[in-house]
């Protein structure tokens, strides 16, 4: 399987996770996004919050004042003991000494994220951006745990509950196999059912804040000597369906510095709970090949039953793997399944003295090279695999639809398309010459030319190209600096000058630049470009990292954001060490405060944001109080 086709599967199975009819299991879900991450780490599906289906829920949409982030996981102790050692590395470089620093661990709830603002409203997590408002749930009986205070949590069902009076019973033609297929029925009815009633008669159906339920706190040395234990304790402690525990460190100037991804907060990290285990012969190794030219080893299996789902093959992420752990048919493996969930390669049982590394592409049959730990295929455009995976991820990118997976296979088998640009030269007659039918091929060719005449960032035009280490949000960083029409000849120098980039992915990504050159050329040439960079005397703002936080008077906050970023700002999510200025309107974001004040962040109020935006050529910011904390000084 390809990549966009893996990516299509995962948003897939998400959509039917969120609307309450799973199809595969936790664990074979993170299997396959754990897939993703091995052979494409910078996918966009995989640096974004897990978004909520279209249509499930019925209520106004409603923009976050602040992201509501998925939480990274971690199936075994050794990631954990990363986690604890990245946070304590943190700790020193603020000048926190080991022993003050604090963990806590609360049991991670299996149900639907939910944010409530202490005054009768509750929203869905939806795109962790934009959630919808479900706040006719409280009316219907939905309970909120706790003093009601504002804040996030999980809306769930008591487990005893549901075990006694719904699991398996058959609902609109469907039975009840999990406690969140039940919630999102509930939250979604226009009418109660008869066993919605019952749960809310029971006082069953709850949102619980995560401030209301267990928590064991300590340093890192007695949360890893006794993790089992911990986790054992707070599930089995827990009135709701729970599938490991959430570990987070408590320092709110260790949050602030460690920040966040746009999916995940650094901070913090879910400890998946184990599962069963079998140990299986493998029956041979099938190779892949992902569109940036990666092989990716497949371990197929004698089928095993685990946890309920018949197991026929999993990953051994890449080839250094099969290698060294000598896994060949006839190896022993033994499975683990985690969080409910799919396999994973727990340990080697009896390794085989016959691997097999390939010389040759299994798909083009070219020269395979080592890079790290990677095999890798350096045919490009001669190797089909790679052209349809590569040319699915630039249309998905572009938003060009009608592309997908059978389509660019076919036009990629057929020699109709073979780089990015002939998608813009790929006529109707040639579409239908080329095996499409007439009405596919006429959605087609209005596809591509809706993308052409309608204006599109720059940053998603450089992304669409696949340069590794080279993502939307590296992207955008470049673009502020050099215009995608202006990359030619472009040095390592120039790239590893702006900040967040390294000095090895900086001659990589220049390397790569300039081999793409012509074709980013004849891209450009067909499509309505909006430039991320401006004259530098039009970007008052450059250099600036600004939050906003709160409601505001002149304007709603995504407006003001979106000013700031035409004036050259780079407008963050969260505070952490990089921010230059948080801008606080009303009610603002107590974390975002506090971590604004332990790292000596300058704030400003919106009527001192204002004046001094208007003061246009800026020269300084105003004179306002900033200090810095003592302990890094």
């Amino acid at each position: 399987m390809n990549i966009e086709a893996l990516a299509a599967e995962l948003a897939e199975d998400n959509r039917a996770y969120r609307a309450g009819n799973p199809r595969i299991t936790d664990h074979e879900y993170d299997q396959k996004v754990e897939k993703l991450r091995e052979i494409y780490p910078a996918h966009p599906f995989l640096n974004q919050v897990e978004p909520e289906p279209e249509g499930v829920f019925s209520g106004e949409k409603v923009r976050h004042q602040t992201p509501m982030l998925s939480t990274k996981k971690a199936y075994n102790a050794e990631e954990i003991d990363t986690f604890i050692r990245s946070v304590l590395q943190t700790a020193q470089a603020l000048g926190i000494p080991r022993d003050g620093v604090r963990f806590r661990a609360t049991p991670k709830l299996d149900g639907l994220s939910g944010r409530y603002d202490g005054a009768g409203h509750l929203y869905t997590r939806g795109n962790g951006t934009e959630g919808q408002d479900i706040s006719n749930a409280l009316a219907k009986g939905l309970i909120i745990d706790g003093p009601g205070n504002p804040g996030d949590g999980e809306i769930v069902v008591d487990e005893q509950f549901f075990q006694e009076h719904l699991y398996g019973k058959t609902f609109n033609g469907r039975p009840l196999k999990h406690p969140r297929n039940f919630m999102v029925g509930f939250i979604g009815a226009d009418t109660l059912g008869e066993h919605h009633r019952l749960a809310v008669a029971a006082q069953a159906a709850r949102f619980v804040p995560y401030t209301e339920i267990n928590q064991v706190t300590g340093d890192s040395l007695s949360l890893l000597e006794n993790l089992e234990e911990i986790s054992r304790t707070l599930r089995n402690d827990c009135a709701y369906r729970t599938d490991g525990i959430v570990i987070e460190a408590e320092d709110p100037q260790i949050k602030a510095f460690l920040g966040a991804t746009d999916s995940h907060h650094r901070w913090q990290i879910a400890y998946k709970t184990k599962g069963e285990t079998a140990d299986v012969m493998v029956r041979e190794v099938t190779w892949q090949v992902g569109r940036t030219g990666r092989i990716t080893p497949v371990i197929e299996l004698d089928p095993v039953e685990l946890s309920g789902a018949v197991i026929q093959r999993v990953t051994a992420h890449n080839a250094a793997t099969v290698k060294a752990k000598g896994i060949a048919p006839c190896t022993i493996i033994r499975l683990i399944r985690a969080g409910e969930v799919i396999p994973t390669m727990d340990t080697i049982i009896k390794p085989s003295g016959q691997v097999k590394i390939p010389d040759l592409c299994p798909c083009c049959s070219g020269p395979l090279q080592w890079e790290g730990e990677n095999l890798i295929c350096s045919a490009g455009v001669l190797c089909q695999d790679q052209v349809e995976g590569a040319m699915e991820h630039f249309c998905q990118t572009l938003e060009i639809e009608g592309f997908g997976p059978k389509i660019v296979e076919k036009l990629v088998a057929e020699n109709g398309i073979r780089y990015f640009s002939d998608v813009f030269t790929l006529g109707l007659e040639e579409c239908i010459a080329l095996g499409i039918s007439p009405g596919v091929a006429k959605n087609l060719a209005k596809a591509v030319d809706n993308r052409k005449k309608t204006p599109i960032d720059d940053w998603r035009v450089l992304a669409a190209f696949g340069i590794r280490n080279l993502g939307r949000g590296d992207a955008k960083n470049l673009l502020r600096h050099i215009r995608i029409d202006g990359l030619n000849g472009i040095t390592t120098e120039f790239i590893r000058g702006i900040e967040g980039f390294g000095p090895i992915t900086s001659g990589q990504i220049a390397g790569d630049l300039q081999s793409n050159q012509d074709e980013i050329h004849r891209v450009v040439r067909h499509l309505h470009i909006v430039h991320s960079m401006d004259d530098a005397g039009q970007k008052p703002l450059q250099g600036e990292k600004m939050v906003f936080t709160g409601t505001f008077q002149s304007a709603d906050r995504k407006t003001l954001e979106k000013t700031a970023e035409d004036l050259g700002a780079t407008v963050q999510s969260g505070v952490n060490a990089g921010t230059t200025l948080l801008v606080i309107g009303d009610k603002p974001g107590a974390k975002k405060t506090t971590a604004a004040e332990s790292l000596g962040i300058q704030t400003m109020d919106e009527g001192t944001y204002l004046d001094w935006i208007k003061s246009v050529p800026l020269t300084s910011k105003p004179a306002i109080h900033k200090s810095a904390p003592e302990s890094l000084f």
